[in-house]
Parts: structure tokens; C-alpha cells; sequence
């Protein structure tokens, strides 16, 4: 069956420490690539790693958020699930994929990256072989990302794609930055439109005039479609997260690992999974949860200076379902 994979989705991960710096990256990819899996019957599939880095360490924590998309089997009942009221799982937690490695590294992203401003999303096209053997029939996706830092800013990209709405203040905490992602073309019927088409078409034509100088293929794209949404709020030195993962039809599956104590727990007529996890090297707790009339994924996420406990993770779950 055909597999395909993201690598380098580094839009999709938000890195918060104590003194809001960005963690290394080098160090993030080891300790989450290898962790990372998805299941789609649609080809399309999120999956999700959180790591959270306790006060004792050097750096606050680490909140970690991939997309990967792929077609696979996987048999995981006694994992928990979240069906939607058809009875059809929409969220699989399954056991760690110890096997799996690590995804393809794309060395090109880097370059997209630097070409791209931020908020653009960037279609590129690879010539590996400098010839027409080695162009690539389908287009690979980079989107540079753009933090937010005024909410009433937020607010408006929030209504131009549509994304779920999320709050001005949580729990007493300061909005301090959004970020809104695109939704990258994944999907036969998302391939076969105008854009992509015209997009593939485009940059197909400039390879082919190309004379060996260049092997990679670059043009910013619009985009309306949001794929994920976050927020970070702070007071003083402590932040909470909260992201949401806009699932398209898709199911998420979530590597449960074995330190994971995860429970479901009624919030508000709401499945919501308390996850509990205790390391020799770190520490955290978060909350998920599906949103049907969304078709989004939750998290919500605390660090820093002060953790909220169970109860204050709850009370906040409650104030976002209402």
C-alpha cells in the first residue's frame, strides 16, 4: 500500500521554554521523529508526540507537533479511542512504533525556508538528477511560520480561514502569540485542483527550461484553508498552550507510551484524555480531546514556572467546551 511521509513539517511544531527562545532543533527531531506514525483510510493522518521538559532541567519544556501522512494497518483495541456519533474512531491511541525510525530528511527545506517570508506557504518542486528524470512528478509543501503577537490580529486571520476560534485569556493567562497553518494538499481531490495543477504545471515548465544551474523549484502560493491552529499565554514565567489540529475528515492516532497513565474523563459532555507521564528524565501532564462539529483535535498544554494541576487542567477544559 502506498506510504508517504512529511518530513521536515518544522511549521507544525511549537518550541516554548521558560524564557519563550526557541529549543534546538537538532535535538527535538532525534527525540521525536522516532516517535512519530499515522493511519488514514483517506490518506490523510495526524500523529501526535508531547514532550515536556520538567523545571529540573535545563530547559522549561517542549511541546512537539507533526503531521504525517500515510496508509497502513495497525490493531491496537486496548488503546484508548474517541469515536464520533457515528460510532466511527476518530482518535487511536496505539502502542510506539520501535521500528519505525526516523523520516527522510529533506535537505531542500532549508533553502525553502530561506526563500520564504514569513506566512507564506511555498510550493517547490525537486530535480534530483539536474535532468528530466529526476523531477519530481508532485509537489512538496513549506510553510514559513508566522507568530501573531496581537490578538486582535489573531482574531482576523482566525475568521479569514476559519479556523476554530480559540480565546483571548485562559485560565487568567495572557494571550502572548497565535500561529495559524496552512492545510497542505494531500488528498487525490486536493491534487487535482486548479491551483496545484497550475502550480505543478509552472514549475514543471521552469525546470524543464532550466539548464542543470538549479535542482530545486520554488513558488509562495495563497492559502485559506487552515490545518492547525495555537495559541501560548503566560503570566509571569509560566504558559499554557493550546493548539488544535484541524482534522479534515482524517483520525488521529496517538503513541501511547508505556510511562503514559491516560484517562478519559467527561468534561462538559466531552470525552477529554488526562495524560499523565513520569520519566527518569521528565515530567508532564496534558489534556486531549476531539471536537466533532470542528472535526479538530486538542491539546492543552502547561509549563514553566508554575504546572496547573488536574483540577486546573480540567476547570480550563470546561471553559473551552462551553
Amino acid at each position: 500500500m502506498e506510504r508517504t511521509t512529511i518530513s521536515d513539517e518544522y511549521q507544525n511544531i511549537i518550541y516554548a521554554s521558560a524564557g519563550n527562545e526557541l529549543l534546538g532543533e537538532i535535538d527535538v527531531e532525534e527525540k521525536v521523529m522516532g516517535h512519530i506514525r499515522g493511519i488514514s483510510d483517506r490518506k490523510r493522518s495526524f500523529s501526535l508526540s508531547l514532550k515536556t521538559m520538567n523545571k529540573t532541567t535545563a530547559v522549561a519544556s517542549m511541546l512537539a507537533l507533526f503531521l504525517m501522512i500515510s496508509v497502513t494497518a495497525y490493531a491496537a483495541s486496548e488503546y484508548i479511542q474517541i469515536r464520533n456519533s457515528e460510532g466511527v474512531v476518530k482518535v487511536q491511541h496505539v502502542a510506539p512504533n520501535e521500528s519505525a525510525g526516523v523520516a527522510s530528511y529533506d535537505k531542500y527545506a532549508q533553502k525553502v525556508d530561506a526563500f520564504a517570508k514569513p506566512g507564506e506557504l511555498i510550493a517547490y518542486l525537486v530535480n534530483n538528477n539536474a535532468g528530466a528524470a529526476g523531477l519530481a512528478t508532485e509537489l512538496s509543501f513549506k510553510y514559513k511560520e508566522q507568530r501573531i503577537g496581537e490578538y486582535s490580529d489573531f482574531l482576523k486571520e482566525i475568521k479569514r480561514t476559519g479556523a476554530p476560534m480559540l480565546p483571548a485569556l485562559a485560565a487568567g493567562y495572557a494571550f502572548e502569540y497565535g500561529v495559524i497553518n496552512p492545510n497542505h494538499p494531500t488528498t487525490d481531490a486536493e491534487k487535482n485542483s486548479s491551483l496545484y495543477q497550475e502550480t505543478l504545471q509552472d514549475l514543471t515548465a521552469q525546470a524543464n527550461k532550466d539548464k542543470g544551474s538549479s535542482n530545486l523549484f520554488m513558488k509562495a502560493i495563497p492559502w485559506s484553508e487552515p490545518g492547525w491552529i495555537s495559541a501560548i499565554y503566560s503570566k509571569n514565567n509560566a504558559f499554557i498552550g493550546i493548539s488544535a489540529t484541524i482534522m479534515h475528515g482524517g483520525k488521529v492516532f496517538v503513541e501511547q507510551e508505556p510511562e503514559n497513565q491516560a484517562d478519559k474523563i467527561i468534561v462538559a459532555g466531552t470525552e477529554v484524555i488526562y495524560n499523565k507521564v513520569v520519566k527518569e528524565e521528565v515530567s508532564y501532564d496534558y489534556l486531549n480531546w476531539y471536537n466533532e462539529k470542528q472535526d479538530a483535535y486538542y491539546t492543552l498544554s502547561s509549563y514553566g514556572d508554575k504546572i496547573l494541576s488536574k483540577e486546573q487542567f480540567l476547570q480550563l477544559a470546561r471553559e473551552l467546551l462551553k
